[in-house]
């Protein structure tokens, strides 16, 4: 009887499994379709949730309108108010640049005078010792001689004093200009020509005008005169002159004339100018001293050992006139 029984039991039990079993799966997939059916309403519900945000994004993203509005009208006072402003305003950069003008005239002035002694002082004093003192003489006797100078006044005594030399300020040198160019120009000139009057003589017949009053020749120096020792003890003086004027110059010379002490002895020397070659048609003689219109020669004057010492010069130059 138990064997009966334990093995209606034994069957019984796989049959109870199997029926498990089928009752799982039937449930998972009851579960799955339950699943798959609520995915389309959360993937309707987030699709309904982006969209107004999208919506709402879109009408950010618009720009907005302008809005117009009309300017505002500004009184005469305000206006009269900003055109005063401005006008201070120009007044105040004018007067600015005004005083930056006169400090940068101030600050070349400066400058020139440092880097140019002459162009304030005129006078170059020259001692025993080689110094040369740039300045203006305002007292002497016999023993002293008082300077203003830029570092202020100083007091040299005589018998210290080598030479002094006046230094002339140099003009501006002119250029030539050829009398065919001269004629050209005038001839391109359309001012009209103003008829000249004639020069009446006493026999009522008209005068020719003098060509020296209208072509005259005119030497000058070209920058400085140079003076040096040769090792004989010489003294010697060079530079260069030239013709700026409109007519040939004959015999061209410079006069030196040397201040031997403050007494007032004087000593002249004279250097000849060596220019071009020139043959006079009327006496047959031939220089070499003479300067056509434009040409420069140069000079130079030797002074001996033997001649002494002197306190200063001056120069002139001379010229002669021939036809």
């Amino acid at each position: 009887m138990k064997v009966k029984i334990f093995f209606a039991a034994f069957l019984v039990v796989p049959l109870l499994q199997g029926c498990s079993l089928f009752g799982s799966k039937s449930a998972d997939k009851s579960e799955t379709e339950l699943v798959k059916a609520a995915q389309p309403t959360s993937q309707t519900q987030q699709q309904a949730a982006v969209t107004p945000g999208a919506a709402s994004s879109g009408a950010s993203a618009k720009p907005p309108q302008a809005v117009a509005t009309a300017p505002a009208r500004s009184s005469s006072a305000d206006q009269d108010y900003v055109v005063n402003e401005l006008t201070f305003e120009v007044k105040k950069l004018s007067a600015e640049l005004k005083h930056l003008r006169s400090q940068l005239q101030d600050l070349q002035a400066n400058s020139q005078m440092w880097m140019n002694p002459l162009a304030m002082y005129d006078k170059e004093i020259i001692t025993d010792n080689g110094t040369s003192i740039y300045g203006k003489i305002i007292y002497q006797d016999d023993k002293i001689v008082k300077v203003e100078t830029l570092i202020g006044y100083l007091v040299l005594e005589k018998a210290s004093i080598v030479r002094v030399i006046t230094n002339v300020p140099e003009e501006p040198a002119q250029k030539y200009v050829p009398a065919e160019l001269v004629s050209d120009v005038q001839k391109s000139n359309s001012y009209p020509q103003v008829p000249q009057a004639s020069y009446v003589s006493k026999s009522g017949e008209p005068a020719q005008v003098p060509a020296s009053t209208v072509k005259m020749p005119n030497c000058v120096l070209v920058g400085n005169i140079n003076e040096r020792k040769d090792p004989s003890g010489n003294t010697i003086f060079s530079g260069e002159v030239k013709n700026i004027g409109a007519r040939r110059a004959d015999f061209v010379k410079v006069n030196f004339v040397f201040r031997k002490n403050w007494s007032g002895d004087t000593k002249t020397r004279t250097a000849f100018v060596e220019g071009t070659y020139f043959t006079f048609e009327d006496s047959g003689i031939t220089t070499n001293n003479s300067m056509l219109p434009g040409s420069s020669g140069k000079f130079e004057l030797i002074i001996p050992k033997n001649f002494g010492s002197f306190i200063g010069y001056s120069y002139t130059i001379e010229w002669e006139q021939y036809k």
